[in-house]
């Protein structure tokens, strides 16, 4: 058999033409791994992913989050045993971040897993009334209860408005529902509102299900009136006691109380509520006032006396935020 130089040609391009079709895939593949997959010796929580494509990792992370969740569960009170169980913080896996870093890795270099942090809304500390605020700096938080005292609000919220300091209000419903138009222009300048309570009951005399009920009507009203949902609780008079303050956590508020107590709801001279306050104030210093003449006529002199003492105002929960 005689194969003339023209069939040599031929032949050899079918055999290169059958080369390509069966390796050309695989040589296709393998350039998109090199050009758009994971780099060489890259690992995802020692599992090794070099030379893997986007969609690939989306299904080797998926598997991975799985098995990394862990679900928030808020701190809870055994009422027949009074033992508190202790919050538990969730996390879960964001795939589309972990996937991104892995694809933007240098070769041979671990990644770890990009994960959010779920905080539960109710801890531990929820069952424990508050008095004073962290204290590593120097600031405070004015708090202002209100049943009555309409007459001296407006001055006072201009009293705020040109030091630039905002307070946390604690009205009750009762007097939001009746005062609404004066409770919202408070929200509106910017201050806290807290929850005093729906009514100025004694909650330590009260059923958990009338405390419960204190608390419930309280906030409806306030959020009613403001359109801002209290996060903390002021328990009418400073009357509590523990089951005040675990119904109150159950409902995911913090309990406070004060550190400095102008007691200027007996109108005494403005002279006495600023000694009183100068003669307590410190680092995390929770003052409470209400709105009184008073109280009114002190309020530029105690804001001028905590500026030159250093301290800056928040509010409370500003001053208590983890």
């Amino acid at each position: 058999m005689i194969i003339t130089k023209r069939g040599i040609v031929w032949i050899l391009g079918v055999f290169l033409l059958l080369a390509a079709l069966l390796l050309g895939p695989g040589l296709y593949n393998l350039a998109q791994r090199s050009l758009h997959g994971v780099s060489k010796g890259v690992t995802l929580e020692g599992q090794l992913v070099e030379g893997l494509l986007e969609q690939e990792l989306y299904d080797v992370v998926a598997s991975l989050a799985e098995k990394s969740y862990i679900e928030a569960s808020n701190a809870s009170l055994n009422w027949q045993t009074g033992e508190i169980s202790e919050e538990i913080i969730g996390q879960l896996v964001d795939v589309q971040s972990t996937v991104t870093a892995l694809l933007q890795a240098p070769p041979h270099t671990q990644v770890d897993l990009v994960t959010i942090t779920i905080l539960p809304s109710i801890t531990k500390a929820h069952f424990t009334p508050i008095y004073r605020g962290p204290t590593s700096e120097p600031r405070v938080a004015l708090m202002v209860n209100v049943d009555w005292g309409d007459e001296f609000i407006p001055d006072m919220l201009d009293v705020f408005a040109h030091y630039g300091v905002t307070a946390t209000w604690f009205p009750t419903g009762r007097w939001a529902k009746t005062s609404p138009a004066l409770a919202k222009s408070i929200a509106q300048a910017g201050h806290e509102i807290g929850n005093h309570g729906g009514w100025h009951g004694l909650a330590s005399e009260m059923s958990r299900g009338e405390t419960t009920r204190l608390i419930q009507e309280g906030e409806d009203l306030v959020l009613a009136a403001t359109g801002q949902k209290p996060q903390i609780f002021a328990p009418p008079a400073g009357d509590f006691n523990q089951q005040t303050v675990s119904v109150a956590a159950e409902l995911g508020y913090k309990t406070v109380l004060w550190t400095v107590d102008t007691v200027d709801w007996q109108r005494p001279a403005p002279t006495v509520i600023i000694d009183r306050i100068k003669g307590k104030v410190g680092n995390g210093a929770l003052i409470l006032m209400h709105p009184t003449k008073p109280t009114l006529e002190a309020l530029p002199i105690i804001l001028d006396y905590l500026a030159e003492s250093g301290f800056q105002c928040v509010t409370v929960s500003e001053l208590l935020a983890d």
